[in-house]
């Protein structure tokens, strides 16, 4: 029987300090606390993410979303699983902000800037960040932002690091500012376990009709950084991020083709309601995965390519749900 882990090993907290066993809409956006409110210890265990665990046990998935795909088919031991978890969560994501250096025209129409007290940054992270990865086995950076263009993740990397030494490494970014200086600079250059680049596109063209204040170059200089990092295994996964919408899907098989050159997986996205962008303000022009979108068939036939089938290659539910 199809089992979820997620609320027994893994959480995500948010720039407000929201903390979520999943992604946020997965979850039906059920929040289990706040950092800034809560100290983790009554978090981790208290009435809320007691309640999931003890649903998730008794196969009811009430407080999440149809569109979840975390649930596992395996030998998993559900007897093994208890609504009270000792140990602190072994994978992390963290956004400390939603700073970012582009704008991804179905993300933000602005850019983000925040300005720091940085004795408070380093305060907060000495009292609330690091000790919520002491059983950490990995940490996500880049949840809503760009991780290599804050200065309060860039201080929280660098901390885990130094405080944590076998702790590992994942950045979610968008390829530009993640250089191997910037690895290097911030010593997790042999600590990674997971890059992930949302690009969007194959092409120079789209990349900037939908990427603004970007570099391709740049982000095309650093996918064979990370190309070449995954051949000789100093990383684990390399993964290409693509969301589907109407000015960027009929180059979904070159996406895959550019994943494959460069020992990258991909995975595509649905493109997601954002009332604060003029995407999202026109989101059924947009929306081609909607059935009454004028390019909504063609679409259709492009995910019956065989391209799609590839081991490599992952189709989020609304994706999925298409062609089956």
């Amino acid at each position: 029987m199809p089992f979820c882990t997620q609320p027994f090993n893994r959480i995500e907290i948010f720039e407000d300090g929201n903390v979520y066993n999943c992604c946020p809409q997965f979850v039906s956006y059920y929040s289990i606390g706040n950092i800034y409110q809560t100290p983790f210890d009554e978090i981790w265990n208290g009435e809320k993410a007691i309640e999931l665990r003890r649903k998730i046990l008794n196969n009811d998935y009430s407080l999440c979303d149809d569109i979840c795909n975390r649930k596992v088919n395996n030998d998993i031991n559900e007897n093994g699983y208890n609504v009270f978890v000792e140990k602190y969560p072994e994978e992390i994501s963290i956004s400390t902000d939603n700073i970012c250096n582009i704008r991804c025209r179905m993300c933000r129409d602005k850019q983000m800037h925040t300005e720091y007290n940085k004795d408070n940054v380093d305060e907060e992270i000495k009292k609330i960040w690091l000790p919520i990865l002491k059983d950490a086995r990995i940490v996500r950076f880049g949840c809503t932002g760009e991780p290599f263009a804050s200065y309060k993740e860039i201080k929280l990397i660098q901390s885990a690091a130094q405080t944590y030494p076998n702790l590992k490494f994942h950045f979610h970014t968008n390829g530009i500012l993640g250089t191997e200086e910037k690895l290097i600079e911030l010593k997790v250059f042999n600590r990674i376990e997971k890059i992930s680049i949302s690009l969007h596109c194959a092409s120079r063209e789209t990349y900037n009709k939908i990427i603004l204040d970007g570099n391709y170059d740049k982000v095309m200089s650093n996918i064979k950084l990370y190309s070449n990092m995954r051949k000789n295994n100093l990383i684990k996964e390399f993964r290409l991020i693509f969301v589907v919408f109407s000015e960027n899907y009929k180059e979904m098989p070159d996406f895959v083709k550019l994943a494959k050159e460069n020992n990258a997986k991909v995975e595509f996205w649905a493109l997601r309601l954002n009332e604060n962008t003029q995407i999202g303000q026109k989101f059924d022009d947009y929306s081609v995965i909607n059935p009454k979108h004028k390019e909504h068939n063609q679409l259709i036939e492009i995910l019956k390519q065989p391209i799609f089938q590839d081991r490599d290659v992952k189709l989020y539910p609304e994706l999925i749900q298409l062609i089956n």
